[in-house]
């Protein structure tokens, strides 16, 4: 996986906060901040997966997936698309603080955090009803599937590819 300049930058930044041991007890809001640069490490991919229902939508409303778009372009309340993280922020910073953080190891442990994935409001409701926005299904491991979420609550994920640039949207 080659990461782009925001990436690296937000790699420093999750190395250098998890040696702080303030950081790693979750001590005030460091749960929140740490969740949230996962979270934007993640979503600086130039690329997002898309749900095949989000794909429809996508066809429909006459958009090119092949061409690049601004990320701002489907965010925001008036949009039928969302960008769900296939793997939980909140899974990834369990991970992160299991292990001694390094730098190779903080990488090896965002680079397996699962893409981005764009799908429909409803979709996401779905898996809210289920439990699954900030969890991963019983059983599932470390290193699993990533999109195993997403197979457990019906919403399958398409081989297209968004591309997008421009400032992270979260």
């Amino acid at each position: 996986m080659k990461l782009n300049n925001d990436q690296i930058a937000l790699l420093k930044w999750i190395s250098a906060g998890l040696l702080i041991p303030e950081v790693r007890n979750l001590n005030g809001d460091a749960g929140y901040l740490l969740n949230n640069m996962i979270a934007k490490f993640t979503l600086a991919s130039s690329e997002y997966r898309v749900s095949e229902r989000a794909h429809s939508r996508f066809k429909a409303l006459g958009i090119i997936l092949s061409e690049t778009h601004r990320r701002s372009k489907f965010y925001g309340k008036n949009s039928p698309f969302m960008y769900e993280h296939a793997i939980p922020a909140v899974v990834v910073r369990n991970q992160l603080l299991r292990v001694k953080p390094t730098q190779r190891n903080v990488l090896n442990i965002l680079q397996k955090a699962g893409p981005v994935v764009v799908v429909l409001r409803e979709e996401e409701k779905i898996l809210k009803k289920l439990r699954m926005n900030q969890q991963m299904p019983d059983g599932w491991t470390w290193g699993g599937n990533p999109l195993a979420r997403y197979r457990l609550a019906g919403i399958r994920i398409s081989k297209q590819r968004l591309r997008v640039e421009g400032a992270i949207q979260r």
